[in-house]
């Protein structure tokens, strides 16, 4: 598995396609605060972290670590100053992450430590623990735990690009005279090949000439690269379909009959354990007050998906869970009586 890494793997279309599906979908989604039932004003910390650039690309690159190495870390830039017992200089509002490949954990010998992480390694600089949030996915990451399924998929796309790229011969000259030393049927060969370019005509003697037929789809590798495809999508736990996999190595389509239930189960595979991991660190008493929670908005992203929605929607209202001003909000229709829509709950 040497030579894996990160920008290796990426190379790796169904990867790549894995990766990208993940990242932009949790990116997409809003991402709320909350004390019981009520939502509380974002806040810096989870509207704008760093003031060097975007949520989207904070959360995005995050996102990024958390899958392929299991970890991510973003390094405290400045503190609200409310100081209390547990958090002296006030609970974090401005944060930059800092790429999971520059940093190291660094942990305690001693295993009876109330807190074994005694700092972090970042850019070869030793950082105090409370310099840092860290969020732990609880695994390796994909590039350590899936390295063989990715080294395989390289070693096929390398294989397909080599065969696409050599010329291979159409044919075969076989010598029915007197043997021919190498340098001989070497001339043999170019004589005739010469010919066929300049004249498509060449004379043969005392060689038998058979042409060859040449499978497309071998050279490309079409059915192990789909099957590789499929591995890949396993991997990541996306939906196979959703990246034009299949259990059988062949592409398959997307139905509109199955977007529903593909969507959730994208949602509570994929990217359940990076929102869940996102969601409760930035939860602790450490980075948030104590009381409040931070969650994303999932829901959001089976509102982009009429059908999904609607038997979401009706699902919720039939078993009384919503009533019939909070379906239509949901829907982003009008409430009864009014001709303004509420759209906002749609919004993605």
């Amino acid at each position: 598995m040497i030579g894996l890494t990160r920008s290796t793997a990426m190379g790796i279309p169904a990867a790549a396609s894995c990766r990208n599906l993940i990242v932009n979908t949790i990116a997409g989604l809003d991402i709320e605060r909350y004390r019981g039932s009520e939502e509380l004003p974002e806040g810096m910390l989870l509207s704008q972290p760093d003031p060097s650039t975007t949520w989207t690309s904070t959360i995005s690159g995050t996102v990024d670590d958390l899958l392929w190495y299991g970890q991510a870390f973003w390094v405290i830039l400045a503190r609200d100053g409310i100081g209390t017992v547990q958090n002296p200089d006030g609970l974090p509002v401005r944060a930059r992450r800092i790429p999971a490949e520059n940093c190291e954990v660094i942990y305690s010998q001693n295993l009876s430590d109330y807190d074994r992480i005694s700092g972090f390694q970042i850019n070869g600089t030793i950082v105090d623990p409370r310099m840092v949030i860290f969020f732990d996915a609880g695994n390796e990451g994909i590039l350590n735990y899936g390295a063989r399924t990715l080294t395989a998929a390289i070693e096929l796309e390398d294989a397909a690009r080599r065969l696409s790229t050599v010329e291979l011969p159409a044919g075969i000259l076989q010598n029915v005279g007197h043997e021919l030393g190498q340098e001989e049927a070497d001339a043999v060969v170019e004589a005739f090949q010469t010919a066929r370019r300049t004249n498509t005509i060449a004379f043969l003697q005392n060689v038998e000439y058979s042409r060859q037929d040449l499978n497309p789809s071998d050279l490309q590798l079409v059915e192990a690269r789909a099957a590789s495809a499929t591995d890949v999508a396993r991997l990541f736990q996306v939906p196979v379909s959703m990246i034009g996999a299949s259990p059988t190595g062949n592409s398959s389509a997307l139905l509109y009959a199955n977007v529903a239930q593909n969507t959730a189960q994208f949602v509570q595979q994929a990217c359940a354990p990076f929102i869940n991991t996102i969601e409760r660190t930035l939860s602790l008493e450490s980075v948030t007050v104590r009381g409040q929670e931070v969650r994303f908005d999932v829901q959001a992203f089976l509102r982009t998906d009429p059908d999904a929605a609607s038997q979401y929607v009706l699902g919720l209202y039939g078993a009384g869970v919503i009533d019939q001003t909070e379906a239509r909000s949901y829907l982003g229709i009008a409430p009864l009586g009014t001709t303004t829509p509420d759209l906002t709950p749609g919004r993605i």
